[in-house]
């Protein structure tokens, strides 16, 4: 009891130290929050001081310290401003690489104009995202932006996502160098970006910008909220969410289950359009609010969709009844990962519901994706999700699948976004010759980038086919493919096939370390397979949770803050553990 009082009493002591510290540190520089205020070049210093390319800090700020005039807002976001410069430099070098290759017919000049292209496609993607979250976070207070960190960071972790996938995908060497090249002053300033946006509330409080330090704006700082107070922080943290969207929030819907559609597909001509994609080319250009299709059974095989349209919500009748499949893959199309997607969803708010995404090449293909997203706030229930290597690409931005099926073999659930997988089955199957089962596999590269996977109240079960081999076949939770991977298993029920170790490390020499740096997390699971005692301890970055306290940072409310934007969707969600 005299122990607990003494922690007690130290840990006041220490939170009134720090409180008198950020006040006196105010005092110092002042208490103005005048965002016009000018700087001098003192202000390179301390916007520079925790990136990681300080040269290319300091080259985007030149032209900013020269001018008298530059305020604070100025100096932040400089490195935004110089990314958006370097990306249409990157994007003009594809677009001339692709052109010296234009009127060859070889198989090579074929694959590599696709690659090319598709280096177009995401760079313009990433140059059209920051230019929007530039142009609204800009215009916020800065007293207010420690609090819009977050949906900051996930933006910026997409535009960076975007220019890796381009510069990965491209098979052949020499062109893959020069697009490297190409985007090196471009990553280089997203990372810089992302470094400044972290660290945004000691940069304001060098700035003498005067912060509230029980609002959250601190990290590290943040007192627990009983239900009352998080309810109001799920509305606040909406309003802060819905200011980085293109368009307004949709209405909401009371039951995901009972919504009138805006058009019908049916191959049978009961509904106005036949395919899916007449469907999309019918979106209205002055729609508000959400699309709705309801897409009836049948298979629908429509080569690639793409849905770039935001606000859309399709259903169909049944993940066994309304499937939409495809079978490119990377083996016999020679295109990477991102360019074998069956369906891709791309604009704002996508949500679908009861249907099935395949991917039918089988394990011969080699990558081949079933359904891919991009799209900020992707809500996916009652869905199918059907292939064997990468079938679910959780992209970029946040992402939710709810009572869903995930079939695969070889990083079967993957990406460079935030996904929150909840009371799903993910189905393990028969790999192809001389591979193993690995079922997560995220892309997180920084430690400040908003990243990573949850499995919650999950089951992960063997297919007939895998259960038949399964003595001659490893199937492991996942690994950490690049070096700040983050992925968390709880709560979940985990069949036998699992090695007991559970997870593995990335091939050599790429991942050699990876292991110590990644953030891999098991938290109650439960089921043949749960047992941690063989689990690879000695990892740095790998540890069991046995608190729910430790926890409760993986819940669906604090991983994706799910409690500001699904229910709205009329979505069942757990918030909390």
């Amino acid at each position: 009891m005299a122990n607990h009082l003494v922690t007690s009493v130290l840990s006041m002591g220490l939170s009134i130290l720090f409180i008198l510290g950020v006040v006196a540190l105010v005092a110092k520089h002042g208490t103005s929050d005048d965002d016009d205020t000018p700087l001098n070049s003192m202000a390179i210093h301390t916007i520079c001081k925790p990136t990681e390319y300080t040269d290319a800090c300091h080259d985007a700020l030149e032209d900013v310290s020269k001018n008298s005039s530059s305020t604070k807002k100025d100096y932040i976001f400089a490195s935004f401003r110089a990314t958006i410069d370097e990306l249409k430099i990157a994007s003009e070098k594809a677009t001339s690489l692709r052109k010296d290759l234009h009127g060859k017919k070889d198989d090579y000049s074929k694959y590599a104009r696709a690659d090319l292209k598709n280096c177009e496609t995401l760079l313009g993607q990433a140059s059209d995202e920051l230019q929007h979250l530039l142009q609204v976070a800009s215009k916020q207070k800065l007293a207010d932006l420690p609090d819009q960190t977050d949906p900051i960071l996930v933006r910026l972790t997409a535009i960076r996502a975007y220019q890796t996938t381009c510069v990965e995908e491209i098979k052949d060497d020499k062109l893959k160098n020069d697009m490297q090249n190409a985007l090196e002053a471009a990553n280089k300033n997203t990372y810089n970006s992302e470094k400044i946006m972290y660290n945004i509330p000691d940069i304001l409080m060098e700035f003498g910008v005067e912060l509230d330090l029980f609002h959250g704006a601190i990290a590290g700082h943040r007192r627990l909220l009983d239900d009352e107070e998080e309810e109001h922080e799920h509305d606040e943290y909406e309003h802060i969410e819905q200011a980085y969207f293109k368009t307004p929030e949709p209405e909401s819907i009371d039951d995901i289950t009972n919504v009138k559609p805006n058009v019908v597909v049916a191959q049978d001509g009961s509904g106005q359009y036949k395919t899916i994609k007449e469907a999309l080319a019918a979106y209205p250009s002055d729609h508000k609010g959400r699309y709705v299709i309801h897409i009836k059974a049948g298979e629908y095989n429509e080569g690639q969709i793409i849905v770039e349209q935001n606000n859309v919500f399709m259903y169909g009748d049944g993940h066994d009844k309304t499937i939409i499949t495809g079978s490119e893959n990377y083996a016999f199309s020679k295109c990477g990962a991102s360019q074998t997607a069956t369906f891709i969803a791309q604009g704002e708010r996508f949500m679908a519901r009861g249907i099935a995404f395949r991917n039918t090449i089988g394990e011969s293909g080699l990558e081949a994706v079933a359904f891919r997203s991009m799209s900020p706030h992707t809500l996916m229930v009652d869905c199918s999700f059907e292939g064997y290597q990468n079938t679910l690409y959780y992209h970029a931005h946040d992402q939710f699948y709810k009572n869903c099926t995930i079939y695969g073999t070889v990083d079967f659930i993957f990406g460079s976004g935030r996904a929150y997988i909840q009371d799903s089955v993910i189905y393990v199957r028969k790999p192809g010759k001389n591979q193993n089962n690995t079922i997560l596999s995220d892309r997180r590269m920084k430690n400040e980038e908003k990243g990573g996977v949850v499995l919650q109240k999950c089951k992960i079960k063997a297919t007939k086919e895998l259960k038949a081999v399964q003595g001659h076949v490893k199937t492991y939770l996942g690994r950490p493919y690049k070096e700040y991977s983050k992925e968390m298993v709880m709560q979940t029920e985990i069949g036998s096939m699992l090695e007991p170790e559970g997870w593995t490390k990335m091939y050599e020499p790429e991942g050699n370390k990876y292991h110590d740096t990644c953030s891999i997390r098991e938290f109650y699971n439960k089921g043949a397979a749960a047992s941690t005692e063989d689990r690879p301890t000695k990892w740095k970055g790998y540890m069991v949770i046995k608190s729910k306290k430790y926890a409760k940072g993986y819940s669906a409310d604090k991983f994706i803050h799910a409690g500001s934007w699904v229910p709205h969707a009329g979505v069942d969600v757990d918030l909390k553990l």
